[in-house]
């Protein structure tokens, strides 16, 4: 678990996180949700998918005339969003990251099905980015799952999966 509070920086630190180990000679899938400002107004969620590189629109805030709007999923974003968490897509991967898994997965909405479905089918090390205040939720729903939480924050959270990402791969006898 990638964890930190509420807009502080978790899915900026995932994906520098996710070029770093690409810059180690691993291979990352997985999806982030980097927040859409404009004009300093956080007005929705993109989809990005690792592997591909490809972004769309998530999540779009959809407001009433002087009222704060609710979120709203686009259709889009949803797909791409299932596609980059697909077993199939994320087998040839070192690393999975899953940004973010928060009180929609919970409550067995959003990613969870894929999530649950990834953490089934692989043994590949899965970083779930998750807000700090959701951790022990979390980490009670996959205690099947060896675990390791880290903060998003510290520069040495990204140093500790690369050691981990390396251990896995001699592990599993995939040393060069």
């Amino acid at each position: 678990m990638f964890t930190g509070r509420k807009h502080s920086g978790k899915t900026t630190a995932a994906d520098r996180l996710a070029r770093q180990v690409r810059s180690k000679g691993f291979r990352v899938a997985g999806l982030l949700a980097p927040a859409v400002y404009i004009d300093g107004r956080l007005v929705g969620f993109g989809a990005v998918d690792i592997r591909r590189d490809k972004q769309i629109d998530l999540v779009n805030r959809r407001t009433a005339e002087g009222k704060r709007g609710r979120w709203e999923f686009t259709e889009a974003g949803l797909k791409l969003g299932r596609a980059a968490l697909n077993p199939s897509a994320a087998s040839s991967a070192d690393l999975i990251i899953v940004d973010e898994f928060g009180p929609l997965e919970l409550d067995g909405r959003g990613w969870r099905k894929e999530v649950d479905l990834l953490l089934a089918s692989t043994d590949i090390p899965v970083v779930l980015v998750v807000r700090q205040e959701l951790e022990e939720r979390v980490q009670k729903l996959y205690e099947n799952y060896p675990s390791t939480k880290l903060a998003a924050a510290k520069e040495d959270s990204i140093n500790k999966v690369i050691r981990i990402l390396k251990e896995h791969k001699i592990g599993n006898g995939l040393n060069d």
